[in-house]
Parts: structure tokens; C-alpha cells; sequence
């Protein structure tokens, strides 16, 4: 699973170089990539979330930590980053860059669909695939135990 406070740090780092970007004047689509990375750092909060919400039996019987512990990290790395692109949003606006913005925005959702679509697909098979080789490996087991009671059995008799 992703690491929620990394993601988080690395949202905190690229926001403050866009907020000093725009600041000092600077057009927004020079500072594509760091936009880019701003939006990574977001999405790998919402696959993280999405993980948490569809885990693998394996992961409910044997996770470390606490739900609670879980889904307060998850929400509170959510309302910061949705605080630090409110305020993105504003910058823009107030630097007159409004165009650049909701073209992004656009395009944004057209992505974001598609990656969570395919995230969904890929969090789901994942859970498929650990939750079929652990019943496997029960059944594996519990045929030789079976037949290991059945040999021992035989050979007493």
C-alpha cells in the first residue's frame, strides 16, 4: 500500500513551490510538472483510500494497525489536501489564470475516471488473487492432514 505520509509530504513541498510561483508572477504552465506532481501526491492518497476500503481477507485477519488508527490518517491526509488545492484554485484565480485552471480541471476528471476505474479493477483482482491462494493453501493443508491421519491410521490398524 502507498505510504499516506509520503504522499502527503510530497503534496506539502510541491504546494508551497506553486504557491511562491504564483506569488512572484510566474504562468502556471511553466510549473506543469509541479502540478503534476501535486496531483500524484493526491491520487496515491485516493488509491490509498481505496485500498483500505476493499482489503484482502488475509489483511482484515492480520493487519497490524487499528481501523480507527487507519482511517484517521486517510482522512486527515484528504482534508489537506483538499485545503491545499482550494487554495491552489484561488491563487489562480487571483493571479488571472482562471483559463488554465478550469482547462485542467476538464481534462482532470477525464483522467481521474479512467484511473479510478482501472484502480477498482486492479484493487479487486488483488483481493481475488490473495483471498484464492489462502483458501487454496487451507485446502492444500487440510487434504494432508487428511490423509496424513488416514496413513497413520492404516498403518496402526
Amino acid at each position: 500500500m502507498v505510504e499516506i505520509a509520503a504522499a502527503v509530504s510530497l503534496a506539502s513541498q510541491t504546494f508551497r513551490v506553486l504557491k511562491q510561483a504564483v506569488e512572484t508572477g510566474r504562468e502556471m504552465e511553466d510549473m506543469a510538472q509541479y502540478f503534476g506532481k501535486w496531483f500524484e501526491a493526491k491520487e496515491q492518497i485516493s488509491e490509498a483510500s481505496m485500498y483500505a476500503k476493499n482489503p484482502s481477507m488475509v489483511k482484515k485477519l492480520f493487519s497490524g494497525g487499528s481501523v480507527e488508527a487507519q482511517a484517521l490518517e486517510i482522512t486527515a491526509a484528504k482534508h489537506k489536501i483538499e485545503q491545499m488545492e482550494k487554495e491552489l484554485r484561488e491563487y489562480l484565480i487571483w493571479s488571472g489564470q482562471t483559463q488554465f485552471y478550469d482547462d485542467m480541471m476538464i481534462e482532470r476528471r477525464k483522467i481521474r475516471e479512467m484511473r479510478l476505474r482501472e484502480a477498482q479493477r486492479k484493487a479487486e483482482n488483488k483481493k481475488f488473487m490473495q483471498d484464492v491462494l489462502i483458501i487454496g493453501g487451507i485446502c492444500i493443508l487440510c487434504v494432508f492432514v487428511v490423509f496424513g491421519g488416514l496413513g497413520v491410521f492404516l498403518a496402526n490398524s
